[in-house]
């Protein structure tokens, strides 16, 4: 709890914060031999200002014990509502007697404790120093930004399908990805490399690019130019798609239909809708194209999958 605390301090260095944060989804996963994971979301309806920031703690081996390293990060959820069928958990929760076309902001606390003995596997046949072992001999907290490498993959993290097995080799993979940007960052400390594009090390600049994204979610049924997103965020078209993809790790136009295929895929799955309902409600004025669109990104038909 104390470990929360601290981060969340950092992320929101506000007065009382606690009392106006209510947990809203958790998750705990431990992959055996290699790593434990933790999920924590927090919901609030007054304004807070949240800053992306991330912790590195540090053990360096000793008596013949592996070196320990932890990554803590606190980063602002992204869900948003799902209406007319509103099949986000959290927006229902939140707006029982009122109308949820407004999203519920949140905060993401992800951590990833790597075990021991996983490290010293890494380090097996390596005759170079240990990892962060140039940097400190003694045990250390280092507080950095996350890069927009890290935040991406922090995305990918907290909103995917698998289960079981794959699950656990998902998120060793992820892991590993979030270890190895964590340690470019802390070991070169490049404001270039932090963000991905040289104009993002501007916060105005930045924030264009996340407002981008939440007109793209706020209106999944109703597809927008990158001309006129350009236009409506007051941005370069061409710095916009590159800075995009920087922050998040993909294109406009593929992240766009990612979200809208997953929003039909809930419509689909869990409300039970017709496949010509839910092409309507995306968009699509061709049910044969919403097919099309939906099986590339999950393999399955829309009708395939009302038959699971």
């Amino acid at each position: 709890m104390k470990e929360i605390q601290e981060i969340l301090t950092l992320a929101i260095p506000q007065p009382a914060m606690g009392d106006q944060l209510q947990l809203a989804e958790a998750d705990n996963v431990a992959v055996p031999d290699c790593l434990d994971y933790s999920l924590q979301r927090f919901v609030y309806e007054r304004p807070l200002p949240v800053e992306d920031v991330a912790m590195v703690v540090y053990q360096p081996a000793k008596r013949g014990k592996s070196a320990a390293i932890e990554l803590r990060y606190c980063v602002a959820g992204n869900k948003y509502c799902q209406k007319p069928n509103c099949t986000d958990q959290v927006c229902i929760e939140g707006h029982k007697h009122a109308d949820c076309n407004t999203k519920l902001p949140s905060v993401d606390l992800i951590t990833v404790r790597f075990q021991p003995a996983f490290i010293q596997s890494l380090q097996k046949g390596n005759t170079s120093f240990s990892l962060f072992e140039l940097q400190s001999k003694k045990p250390f907290v280092k507080t950095i930004q996350p890069c927009t490498k890290s935040k991406a993959v922090l995305e990918q993290m907290v909103h995917h399908n698998y289960e079981g097995i794959l699950k656990n080799i998902f998120l060793q993979s992820k892991a590993l990805e979030l270890l190895l940007f964590s340690s470019d960052q802390f070991i070169q400390n490049d404001t270039e490399e932090r963000y991905g594009c040289r104009f993002l090390t501007h916060l105005e600049d930045r924030e264009k690019i996340e407002k981008a994204r939440s007109i793209l979610l706020e209106q999944l049924d109703a597809p927008i130019t990158i001309r006129d997103l350009a236009r409506r965020v007051a941005m370069n078209e061409c710095y916009l798609k590159k800075g995009f993809k920087a922050v998040y790790g993909t294109t406009i136009y593929d992240y766009f239909q990612k979200e809208r295929m997953e929003k039909a895929k809930g419509l689909l799955y869990e409300r039970g809708l017709s496949v010509s309902e839910v092409a309507i409600m995306m968009g699509y004025s061709c049910i044969s194209h919403f097919s099309t669109a939906f099986k590339k990104h999950t393999g399955l038909k829309p009708c395939e999958l009302l038959l699971r």
